[in-house]
Order: C-alpha cells, then structure tokens, then sequence
C-alpha cells in the first residue's frame, strides 16, 4: 500500500544557523561514480532524493520537500520549461526503476546570477503527488551530514563544513552569504559533474543545496553550497514550505 509522505525534516527546522564544524555526509548519485571518497549507498536510507531528469537522461540532484515539490539548484532549471523533465524517486540506480514523475511547473530565484551562482536554488511542482512506501521514514543522520545526486548507483561520502570568511578568502571574495562550504584540506571528497542540485543534510536537515567549485575535490578548494537556511523566508514564500 502506498501513501503519500511528506519527508519535512529536511527543512521543517532550517531556522538556525548552520553548523560550523560537524561531519557532512555528501549523497550524490554521480555520472560515471564521480562522487570521490564515498560509499555506495542505498535509497531506503535517503529516501528524499530525486534524479532530476532531462529529455530521459540524469541531469541533476534534487530533494523532494513535500508530496508537490522538488528542491534543486537553478543552474539545473535556468533557461528551460518544464515538459522535458521528469522526476525520478525512489531508486538507487540512474535512470532505472523507481517512479519517473512529471513537472507541471519550474521556477528558480528571482535573483539567481548564472556567472555567480548566487541564489542557485529552484523549484518543480509535481503534477502527480509523490507517493511512498508505508514503511520509508526520515533518516536520521546523527551527526553527519551528506549530499546526494546520481552516477550510476547511488553513493554518499562525509565532509566537513568549512567556516565562510575561510573558504571566502580562498576563493577570493566569491563565496556571498547565500552559500556555504564544505570539504577536507586533503581533498579527495567532494561532488562532481551531475551532482548538482541533490543535498547536503545535518541530523535529518537540509542545509544546503550542491552548486559550484573548482574543480572536483580539488584542495584548498571546497564545495560550495546554496545555503538553505539565509533562504528559508523565500522557500517559504514560495512553496508554502
């Protein structure tokens, strides 16, 4: 029997600031397994990711945020309507199994700046609700947090959040407060080409959306993130959320 769940703790509680040094946990489904230092993982443990799909193909990451609305990045969405995509929840494995969802509509920030990429966050309206299984629950992270999105299987790796004004400076002034950071000195953990879009989640809690960098896991340059929580009024302005 399925019901229609609406996994909120993503971001029923990005109310406050973001954690400075916890342990991340990047999910990603990457093309060609580009996520590095990660694991193979499983979609009953993440159950809010959604391969973003364009003319039939792995695009992006996204995050369903309720039964009517996928979370992803604008650089996914800008540009483009919503008929040529589908949603595609519920599997592990690239453009397989699961449910394919349509969009009945897509919009991303207002003020979203592509050369920037600030406020590289967007939306897709279902036309279908999203259904799940009676017994898929909000995973709890404990500590961790962690990014998804799809290569061929599902995969996810821990990082570290990196303070702004550290990884500002290291990226020469471009990170804004709408972004955060997140990565290891060493580097070697980080996402890659088609991740973009999919989470990075704290203790059941979306705190940012996977957006840019130099490079992939290329040290001394971390991830950056769209940061959820400087946000959190527009998401909810926007999506009622």
């Amino acid at each position: 029997m399925l019901k229609a769940a609406l996994p909120l703790c993503l971001l029923s509680v990005v109310c406050g600031a973001a954690p400075s040094t916890v342990s991340l946990r990047l999910l990603t489904l990457e093309i060609n397994d580009r996520i590095l230092g990660g694991e193979v993982a499983n979609i009953s443990d993440y159950p809010w990711m959604v391969s973003v799909e364009y003319l039939e193909a792995h695009r992006c990451g996204g995050t369903i945020v309720s039964s009517s609305w996928v979370m992803t990045a604008a650089a996914c969405i800008w540009g483009t309507t919503a008929n040529n995509f589908a949603l595609r929840v519920g599997t592990s494995i690239r453009e397989s199994g699961g449910t394919a969802y349509s969009a009945s509509q897509l919009f991303w920030h207002d003020d979203y700046v592509a050369a920037t990429s600030d406020y590289d966050i967007g939306f897709f309206q279902t036309t279908n609700p999203i259904l799940f299984d009676d017994n898929v629950q909000c995973f709890e992270a404990e500590g961790e947090a962690f990014l998804s999105n799809y290569p061929e299987q599902l995969h996810a790796v821990n990082t570290i959040i990196i303070d702004r004004s550290v990884c500002n400076d290291t990226y020469e002034g471009l990170v804004t407060d709408n972004m955060i950071c997140a990565g290891e000195p060493e580097g070697g953990k980080d996402f890659c080409n088609g991740d973009h879009g999919g989470p990075l989640v704290v203790d059941s809690t979306q705190y940012g959306v996977i957006s840019w960098g130099y490079g992939c896991f290329y040290p001394p340059y971390p991830g950056v993130y769209t940061d959820i929580v400087a946000l959190r009024s527009w998401i909810n302005e926007a999506i009622g959320v």
